[in-house]
């Protein structure tokens, strides 16, 4: 019955959550596909008004990642999941009729509290569905879609440059109008396919619902929580592998933001023009999808996921940085070294935030928990914003110097957390966390989560 469960929320509910997260990536980064094709020169975005317009984004997601994230909790799903996305899909579709530097940076900066949500809310929601070993290939697929939102982007961008102007709409403007129109309708679909939780599922039998809700709640060793405490902050955050995968997660989103937001950028220096740039960004995209979603159902088979992290995902991002600095007129290894990049950024980043889900326990918890490490992440995207400036191009040297140095710290933020979980299991399978239970009362025990001693870490 387990397996029929699984098949049911893979057609629903990772299907829906998935289509989301393509239209939120795609209209969190179309602007680096947009500026190819002329909206810094439109918008008069000389010197470093493109990255602040960037910035205006990430400052307004980072500070509401948390609190929308516990609105996704207290609302549930259906309702939360496609009301932000039609809401940045909206905001997507009035980009198009910016005319300024700020009337842009204003719409972005907007589209960051619309989008805070969306990452952390998916995450905690597929949480809720699907056992521990279960969710790495769940989260893998979703954050695939930001790779085919890549690959696709650049495909839509050409496709939207190409229409004809239409009163004060053409090129670049087409780009936000329309991807904003499908956002809307997206998130329609999205609402009718989605199920606050399994006890509720319209499209399960009530054996299923109950089995559904039953194998979440014993494996988390806690009930439901419905009220926000101040436990469930110190839980969720101060702790060491909540630190270790937020330095990761901070780390692997810088590098994976740069890539999103500069692809066509870096690409234009290896002497392609407009619409090669274009086509040049779906191959590395492609692989980048290919190499997530293969990681990660290996990932959840063999149960494990740091080496996965500091043996592959790092790997591939350091090797590529560094050849990006090292070479510098060679256009094959530099166009490998992309290759390299997306994969390793767009693989690390989703097994990052599944492992911060699938490592920390109670509803609320787990959701305070993944939305402070996605916000740490956020914070990398922020920098990234500023790592290739238009004055440093063709090199972009201090760019690549910042991503090689966070491809470094994956290995540190990847390795301290699976050493640190290692450790903790051992010292509860030695009995060394039984005396955590003494004095507690039934219901205290009930809300301790990951901070039962019967509770085992992932690494």
């Amino acid at each position: 019955i387990e397996a029929s469960l699984r098949r049911k929320f893979d057609r629903r509910i990772l299907s829906s959550v998935t289509l989301l997260y393509i239209f939120a990536f795609l209209t969190r980064t179309n602007v680096g596909n947009a500026k190819v094709l002329g909206l810094q020169e439109d918008l008069g975005l000389e010197g470093s008004k493109m990255s602040v317009v960037l910035t205006g984004f990430f400052i307004t997601y980072i500070l509401c990642e948390i609190p929308c994230n516990i609105l996704c909790k207290k609302f549930g799903p259906r309702l939360a999941l496609p009301g932000i996305s039609f809401a940045f899909g909206l905001i997507t579709m009035c980009i198009a009729f910016c005319n300024n530097f700020g009337g842009i940076f204003a719409a972005r900066f907007i589209l960051g509290i619309a989008q805070a949500g969306i990452m952390p809310g998916i995450s905690y929601t597929l949480s809720t569905f699907y056992r521990r070993n279960e969710l790495i290939t769940r989260v893998g697929i979703y954050a695939s879609g930001a790779s085919l939102a890549g690959a696709f982007g650049g495909l839509l961008a050409i496709g939207f440059s190409y229409i004809p102007p239409w009163g004060i709409m053409h090129t670049w403007r087409n780009i936000f109008f329309f991807e904003g129109i499908l956002t809307m309708i997206a998130a329609v679909i999205a609402y009718f396919l989605l199920a606050q939780n399994p006890e509720t599922a319209s499209f399960l039998t009530e054996e299923e619902r109950r089995i559904g809700q039953l194998r979440i709640q014993l494996e988390v060793m806690t009930k439901q929580q419905e009220s926000l405490k101040k436990e469930h902050f110190t839980s969720a955050i101060f702790n060491w592998n909540t630190i270790f995968l937020a330095l990761g997660l901070f780390s692997v989103l810088l590098c994976m933001n740069s890539i999103a937001l500069f692809m066509p950028s870096l690409l234009s220096t290896m002497g392609w023009g407009t619409l090669e740039t274009q086509l040049m960004t779906v191959p590395p995209y492609a692989l980048g999808c290919i190499v997530c979603v293969t990681a990660s159902i290996l990932s959840d088979k063999f149960k494990t996921r740091g080496v996965f992290l500091y043996g592959m995902a790092a790997p591939l991002m350091t090797i590529a940085f560094a050849v990006l600095i090292g070479v510098k007129e060679d256009i094959g290894p530099r166009y490998m070294a992309i290759f390299f990049a997306t994969a390793g950024a767009f693989t690390g980043s989703p097994m990052f935030v599944g492992w911060v889900v699938e490592n920390t326990a109670g509803p609320m918890v787990r959701a305070i928990a993944s939305a402070f490490a996605i916000s740490a992440g956020s914070i990398g995207g922020l920098i990234a914003t500023w790592t290739y400036l238009p004055e440093q191009a063709p090199e972009y040297l201090a760019g690549n110097i910042i991503n090689l140095v966070c491809a470094i710290l994956v290995f540190v933020g990847a390795g301290g957390a699976t050493l640190h979980m290692k450790w903790e299991n051992k010292q509860r399978e030695a009995g060394k966390r039984d005396h955590i239970l003494e004095g507690l009362t039934p219901e205290e025990i009930s809300g301790l989560g990951h901070r039962h001693p019967k509770f085992r870490f992932n690494p």
